[in-house]
Protein backbone atom coordinates (compact mmCIF):
# COMPACT_ATOMS: atom_id res chain seq x y z
CA UNK A 1 0.00 0.00 0.00
CA UNK A 2 2.47 2.68 1.14
CA UNK A 3 5.18 1.04 -0.94
CA UNK A 4 3.07 1.50 -4.08
CA UNK A 5 2.41 5.12 -3.15
CA UNK A 6 6.15 5.62 -2.68
CA UNK A 7 6.97 4.13 -6.08
CA UNK A 8 4.30 6.17 -7.85
CA UNK A 9 5.22 9.46 -6.20
CA UNK A 10 8.99 9.18 -6.57
CA UNK A 11 8.52 8.38 -10.25
CA UNK A 12 6.13 11.25 -10.85
CA UNK A 13 8.20 13.77 -8.92
CA UNK A 14 11.60 12.52 -10.07
CA UNK A 15 12.80 12.86 -6.51
CA UNK A 16 13.46 10.86 -3.34
CA UNK A 17 13.59 13.92 -1.07
CA UNK A 18 11.46 14.13 2.05
CA UNK A 19 11.19 17.49 3.78
CA UNK A 20 11.13 17.58 7.58
CA UNK A 21 8.76 20.38 8.55
CA UNK A 22 9.83 21.43 12.06
CA UNK A 23 8.97 25.14 12.48
CA UNK A 24 10.18 26.68 15.73
CA UNK A 25 8.67 29.98 16.84
CA UNK A 26 11.04 32.83 17.79
CA UNK A 27 10.14 32.52 21.48
CA UNK A 28 11.06 28.81 21.49
CA UNK A 29 14.78 29.24 20.77
CA UNK A 30 17.30 31.71 19.39
CA UNK A 31 18.32 30.12 16.08
CA UNK A 32 16.72 28.01 13.35
CA UNK A 33 13.39 29.76 13.77
CA UNK A 34 10.51 30.92 11.60
CA UNK A 35 11.68 34.05 9.70
CA UNK A 36 10.29 37.41 10.76
CA UNK A 37 8.29 37.86 7.56
CA UNK A 38 5.92 35.10 8.66
CA UNK A 39 5.57 36.13 12.31
CA UNK A 40 2.24 37.56 13.43
CA UNK A 41 0.60 38.11 16.80
CA UNK A 42 -1.07 34.71 16.53
CA UNK A 43 1.16 31.63 16.71
CA UNK A 44 -1.32 29.54 14.74
CA UNK A 45 -1.23 32.01 11.85
CA UNK A 46 2.58 32.14 11.94
CA UNK A 47 2.94 28.37 11.82
CA UNK A 48 0.30 27.94 9.14
CA UNK A 49 1.63 30.63 6.81
CA UNK A 50 5.22 29.43 7.12
CA UNK A 51 4.34 25.76 6.66
CA UNK A 52 2.15 26.24 3.60
CA UNK A 53 4.60 28.58 1.91
CA UNK A 54 7.54 26.21 2.40
CA UNK A 55 5.51 23.29 1.02
CA UNK A 56 4.67 25.30 -2.08
CA UNK A 57 8.28 26.39 -2.60
CA UNK A 58 9.76 22.88 -2.41
CA UNK A 59 7.00 21.01 -4.22
CA UNK A 60 8.89 20.61 -7.49
CA UNK A 61 11.83 18.88 -5.83
CA UNK A 62 10.34 16.77 -3.02
CA UNK A 63 8.17 13.68 -2.95
CA UNK A 64 7.01 13.89 0.67
CA UNK A 65 6.53 16.29 3.56
CA UNK A 66 7.00 15.18 7.17
CA UNK A 67 5.70 17.57 9.84
CA UNK A 68 6.79 16.75 13.38
CA UNK A 69 3.91 16.64 15.87
CA UNK A 70 6.05 18.26 18.59
CA UNK A 71 6.17 21.55 16.68
CA UNK A 72 2.40 21.72 16.23
CA UNK A 73 1.14 20.52 19.61
CA UNK A 74 -0.57 23.82 20.40
CA UNK A 75 -2.34 23.93 17.05
CA UNK A 76 -2.84 20.43 15.67
CA UNK A 77 -5.61 21.58 13.30
CA UNK A 78 -2.83 23.00 11.14
CA UNK A 79 -1.84 19.44 10.29
CA UNK A 80 -5.04 19.02 8.28
CA UNK A 81 -4.10 22.03 6.19
CA UNK A 82 -0.59 20.68 5.73
CA UNK A 83 -1.81 17.35 4.37
CA UNK A 84 -4.22 19.11 1.98
CA UNK A 85 -1.47 21.36 0.65
CA UNK A 86 1.01 18.49 0.44
CA UNK A 87 -1.35 16.35 -1.60
CA UNK A 88 -2.27 19.31 -3.81
CA UNK A 89 1.44 19.61 -4.64
CA UNK A 90 1.55 15.90 -5.53
CA UNK A 91 3.53 14.74 -2.50
CA UNK A 92 3.01 12.19 0.28
CA UNK A 93 2.25 13.34 3.83
CA UNK A 94 4.06 11.55 6.67
CA UNK A 95 3.43 12.43 10.31
CA UNK A 96 6.58 12.31 12.40
CA UNK A 97 4.78 11.20 15.53
CA UNK A 98 6.98 8.37 16.85
CA UNK A 99 3.88 6.63 18.12
CA UNK A 100 4.54 4.05 20.83
CA UNK A 101 1.88 3.22 23.40
CA UNK A 102 -0.52 0.44 24.42
CA UNK A 103 -2.90 -0.85 21.77
CA UNK A 104 -6.01 1.15 22.63
CA UNK A 105 -4.08 4.40 22.80
CA UNK A 106 -2.32 3.67 19.52
CA UNK A 107 -5.74 2.99 18.04
CA UNK A 108 -6.92 6.45 19.00
CA UNK A 109 -3.84 8.01 17.42
CA UNK A 110 -4.37 6.05 14.21
CA UNK A 111 -7.95 7.28 14.01
CA UNK A 112 -6.84 10.91 14.14
CA UNK A 113 -3.77 10.47 11.90
CA UNK A 114 -6.03 8.96 9.27
CA UNK A 115 -8.68 11.65 9.76
CA UNK A 116 -6.05 14.36 9.25
CA UNK A 117 -5.21 12.85 5.87
CA UNK A 118 -1.73 11.42 6.36
CA UNK A 119 -0.33 8.61 4.25
CA UNK A 120 2.03 7.24 6.92
CA UNK A 121 3.54 7.93 10.32
CA UNK A 122 6.68 7.12 12.29
CA UNK A 123 6.42 4.47 14.98
CA UNK A 124 8.53 3.56 18.02
CA UNK A 125 8.64 -0.23 18.49
CA UNK A 126 9.77 -0.13 22.13
CA UNK A 127 6.40 -1.28 23.52
CA UNK A 128 6.69 -4.51 21.53
CA UNK A 129 3.31 -4.25 19.79
CA UNK A 130 4.46 -3.56 16.24
CA UNK A 131 2.37 -6.36 14.70
CA UNK A 132 -0.94 -5.14 16.12
CA UNK A 133 -0.11 -1.55 15.25
CA UNK A 134 0.72 -2.45 11.65
CA UNK A 135 -2.49 -4.43 11.26
CA UNK A 136 -4.61 -1.58 12.62
CA UNK A 137 -2.72 1.02 10.59
CA UNK A 138 -3.20 -0.89 7.37
CA UNK A 139 -6.92 -1.16 8.09
CA UNK A 140 -6.83 2.66 8.07
CA UNK A 141 -4.72 2.81 4.88
CA UNK A 142 -1.71 4.15 6.81
CA UNK A 143 1.93 3.22 6.32
CA UNK A 144 4.09 2.46 9.37
CA UNK A 145 7.72 3.60 9.33
CA UNK A 146 9.59 2.12 12.28
CA UNK A 147 12.40 3.81 14.22
CA UNK A 148 15.26 1.39 13.49
CA UNK A 149 18.61 3.17 13.83
CA UNK A 150 18.21 6.88 14.45
CA UNK A 151 20.64 9.64 13.51
CA UNK A 152 21.27 11.16 16.96
CA UNK A 153 24.56 10.07 18.61
CA UNK A 154 22.77 8.60 21.66
CA UNK A 155 21.22 6.02 19.37
CA UNK A 156 24.57 4.24 19.06
CA UNK A 157 24.31 3.04 22.68
CA UNK A 158 20.60 2.25 22.66
CA UNK A 159 20.19 0.77 19.18
CA UNK A 160 23.57 -0.79 18.38
CA UNK A 161 25.21 -1.73 21.67
CA UNK A 162 21.95 -2.81 23.31
CA UNK A 163 20.93 -6.35 22.37
CA UNK A 164 17.71 -8.34 22.12
CA UNK A 165 17.97 -12.13 21.99
CA UNK A 166 21.69 -11.80 21.39
CA UNK A 167 21.48 -9.43 18.42
CA UNK A 168 21.76 -5.63 18.19
CA UNK A 169 18.50 -3.82 18.83
CA UNK A 170 18.56 -2.18 15.39
CA UNK A 171 18.84 -5.57 13.68
CA UNK A 172 16.05 -7.04 15.81
CA UNK A 173 13.89 -4.08 14.80
CA UNK A 174 14.72 -4.41 11.10
CA UNK A 175 13.70 -8.07 11.20
CA UNK A 176 10.48 -7.07 12.96
CA UNK A 177 9.71 -4.67 10.12
CA UNK A 178 9.74 -7.54 7.65
CA UNK A 179 7.99 -10.04 9.92
CA UNK A 180 5.11 -7.67 10.71
CA UNK A 181 4.69 -6.23 7.23
CA UNK A 182 5.58 -2.72 8.38
CA UNK A 183 6.28 -0.28 5.57
CA UNK A 184 9.70 1.10 6.33
CA UNK A 185 12.56 2.02 8.61
CA UNK A 186 13.84 5.30 10.02
CA UNK A 187 17.62 5.14 9.66
CA UNK A 188 20.37 7.72 10.09
CA UNK A 189 23.11 8.66 7.65
CA UNK A 190 25.35 10.08 10.36
CA UNK A 191 28.92 8.99 11.09
CA UNK A 192 28.31 6.10 13.52
CA UNK A 193 25.85 4.43 11.12
CA UNK A 194 28.41 2.63 9.02
CA UNK A 195 27.98 0.81 5.73
CA UNK A 196 27.65 -2.58 7.40
CA UNK A 197 24.72 -1.46 9.54
CA UNK A 198 22.89 -0.13 6.49
CA UNK A 199 23.49 -3.33 4.55
CA UNK A 200 22.30 -5.38 7.55
CA UNK A 201 19.10 -3.37 7.85
CA UNK A 202 18.37 -3.61 4.14
CA UNK A 203 18.83 -7.38 4.14
CA UNK A 204 16.72 -7.86 7.26
CA UNK A 205 13.88 -5.46 6.40
CA UNK A 206 13.35 -6.73 2.86
CA UNK A 207 13.10 -5.31 -0.63
CA UNK A 208 9.82 -3.45 -0.10
CA UNK A 209 10.87 -1.47 2.97
CA UNK A 210 11.08 2.29 2.45
CA UNK A 211 14.09 3.85 4.16
CA UNK A 212 13.35 7.24 5.71
CA UNK A 213 16.96 8.45 5.91
CA UNK A 214 17.81 11.16 8.44
CA UNK A 215 20.79 13.38 9.22
CA UNK A 216 21.80 14.85 5.88
CA UNK A 217 22.78 18.50 6.23
CA UNK A 218 23.75 20.14 9.56
CA UNK A 219 23.94 16.75 11.33
CA UNK A 220 26.73 15.75 8.97
CA UNK A 221 25.05 12.78 7.31
CA UNK A 222 26.82 11.24 4.33
CA UNK A 223 24.92 11.13 1.04
CA UNK A 224 27.06 8.35 -0.43
CA UNK A 225 25.54 5.89 2.05
CA UNK A 226 22.24 6.11 0.21
CA UNK A 227 23.51 3.58 -2.31
CA UNK A 228 23.10 0.75 0.21
CA UNK A 229 19.31 0.97 0.34
CA UNK A 230 16.77 0.10 -2.37
CA UNK A 231 13.93 2.50 -1.57
CA UNK A 232 15.40 5.71 -0.14
CA UNK A 233 13.42 8.66 1.14
CA UNK A 234 16.10 11.19 2.01
CA UNK A 235 15.13 13.75 4.64
CA UNK A 236 16.18 17.38 4.63
CA UNK A 237 15.19 19.86 7.28
CA UNK A 238 16.55 23.08 8.71
CA UNK A 239 19.06 23.58 5.86
CA UNK A 240 16.05 24.00 3.56
CA UNK A 241 13.12 25.32 5.57
CA UNK A 242 15.11 28.16 7.19
CA UNK A 243 17.09 29.02 4.05
CA UNK A 244 16.60 32.47 2.51
CA UNK A 245 15.36 30.65 -0.59
CA UNK A 246 14.01 27.18 0.29
CA UNK A 247 13.33 26.35 -3.35
CA UNK A 248 16.91 27.08 -4.35
CA UNK A 249 18.25 25.20 -1.33
CA UNK A 250 16.29 22.02 -2.03
CA UNK A 251 17.12 22.26 -5.74
CA UNK A 252 20.81 22.11 -4.81
CA UNK A 253 20.33 18.96 -2.75
CA UNK A 254 18.21 17.46 -5.53
CA UNK A 255 21.13 17.84 -7.94
CA UNK A 256 23.54 16.26 -5.47
CA UNK A 257 21.30 13.28 -4.73
CA UNK A 258 20.93 12.45 -8.43
CA UNK A 259 24.46 11.04 -8.22
CA UNK A 260 23.39 8.37 -5.74
CA UNK A 261 19.88 7.27 -6.80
Amino acid sequence: MFYQKYLKTTKEKGSVINLNLDPALPNQRTENIVPDKYVTKEDVETLLNFSLDVIEQVGDYCCSIKPNTQYYLGHTDILREITKKTHKEGMLAILDHKLGDIGSTNGSALYWINKMGFDAFTFSPFAGNTQKTVEKAHENSLGVIVLTLMSNPEAEKMMIHTTVDGQPYYLHTAKTVKETGADGCVVGLTCFVNDTYLKNIQEAAGDRAVFLLQGLGPQGGQANKIRYVRNPLVSLGRAVIYADDPRKAVEGYHSILKKYV
